[in-house]
């Protein structure tokens, strides 16, 4: 079986003053609220059950988004009473979940053109505890990086150096049997896939192509919007 899980509880902080009213996966996006983008990939990859992890003006998420049969699935809430965690957080999944079940977990202000039924059946061909979405993105430094030896002496100068990075997405999926062993209290998703490695799981890495963007800044949300008036996505 399939879940979706929507971390929606940040305060936002970064977008204020929008967010002293609005909690962010509500921010408008083109012609729809940030977190109703995400239940229609939810919905189009086949998901029927998603649970909403509120935290920070989390009565208006609920407000908006019901139950969920405008969008076609089956929606409930989780709150927490202290904050848990990106990945403590699970930890009130309302679903009873078997070893082989997986829940795709995605951040609340995630833009991202990403096919999540093809991520889903790959990651169930791949035999994995857990996988992770990321992105490469190019990191220019504007200036001359020098490396010396021990004794100080010069080695190389690289001016301006570019390098290629994979960035994490928040997007992310878990197997039942992973799930089972989140411990109590905060953990976030890093320090929760690395405990997973370090105890002998599987985590692989899938690195994709598709638009993403991590709304939580202002400039993100007007770099968003303008791609959504041209027709880009």
């Amino acid at each position: 079986m399939r879940y979706g899980f929507i971390l929606a509880g940040g305060t936002g902080t970064r977008l204020r003053p929008y967010t002293f009213v609005l909690p962010k996966p509500l921010i408008p996006l083109g012609g729809e609220s940030i977190i109703e983008r995400v239940l229609r990939s939810f919905q189009n990859a086949g998901l029927e059950h998603v649970a909403i992890s509120l935290g920070y003006l989390g009565h208006l998420v609920e407000a908006v988004i019901g139950d969920g049969s405008k969008h076609a699935v089956n929606v409930t809430y989780t709150r927490e009473e202290q904050p848990l965690g990106t990945a403590g957080a699970l930890k009130l999944i309302p679903f009873d979940l078997r070893d082989d079940d997986i829940v795709l977990v995605v951040n609340g202000d995630t833009l991202t053109s990403l096919d999540m039924g093809e991520l889903l059946t790959w990651f169930e061909c791949t035999g994995a505890d857990a996988a992770m979405v990321c992105v490469e993105r190019e990191v220019k430094i504007d200036y001359g990086v020098v490396t010396a030896d021990e004794q100080g002496n010069l080695v190389s100068i690289s001016e301006k150096p570019t390098t290629l990075n994979q960035l994490s997405t928040g997007i992310n999926v878990i197997s039942g049997r992973a799930l089972r062993t989140l411990p109590e209290g905060r953990t976030d998703m890093p320090e929760f896939l690395m405990d997973l490695v370090a105890n002998g799981h599987r985590v692989v890495c899938r690195t994709v192509s598709d638009l993403w963007m991590d709304l939580g800044r202002v400039e993100d949300l007007a770099a968003a919007n303008d791609l959504i008036e041209r027709g880009l996505i």
